[in-house]
């Protein structure tokens, strides 16, 4: 299976099953770009992979550094002006957003390391739908290159015996063969 596959449902599973208000994960692909278009339950959450820097390691495997980008996306029609009557209610998308990195900061998996929050920004434009953008950034290591290839393991039963006991220091007559088992 693909890394990038495996860590999207991966992570995926992991907001739906920790943040109990959260209605939506998917994989960013331009909805909010089109909201008339493609309509989705709210609260949600999209995740979208930034640029990876990779460098080779051994046997075909790779190691990315790089950024995954969530769009927190909640949707309000209360008013968030000083001295509104719903203004808590205007503002409350900052405690699902601060319950998304709760969730995330830290997070590690089968093939990506502890995410890390670098960045977070409004994209303000989208109406009565709120959307932050947070950037963390992890290490993806990818070895599918290497699973393709036919290699045979050995894990061979090695029996050692220490033939020439006399040159041994502390050797005495009477010290047994040396042999080691490795069952």
């Amino acid at each position: 299976m693909s890394v990038k596959k495996h860590t999207q449902k991966e992570i995926g599973a992991f907001l739906k099953e920790n943040i109990e208000t959260l209605a939506f994960v998917d994989k960013y692909r331009g909805q909010l770009d089109t909201p008339g278009i493609f309509t989705f339950p709210r609260p949600a959450v999209f995740i979208s992979f930034g640029r990876f820097e990779w460098e080779s390691m051994v046997n075909g495997s790779q190691r990315g550094e790089g950024l995954i980008k969530f769009r927190v996306v909640t949707e309000n029609y209360a008013d968030s002006y000083e001295g509104s009557v719903n203004q808590d209610l205007a503002l409350d998308f900052f405690e699902f957003n601060e319950k998304v990195h709760e969730a995330l900061q830290g997070l590690s998996g089968t093939y990506f390391s502890n995410l890390e929050r670098k960045t977070d920004e409004d994209d303000e434009d989208h109406g009565n739908l709120i959307v932050t953008v947070m950037e963390y950034q992890t290490t993806l290591i990818d070895n599918s290159a290497n699973e393709t290839k036919n290699y045979v393991l050995v894990d061979p039963a090695l029996n050692i015996e220490y033939k020439n006991k006399q040159e041994f220091p502390g050797a005495t007559p009477e010290t047994p063969v040396f042999v080691i088992s490795m069952d």
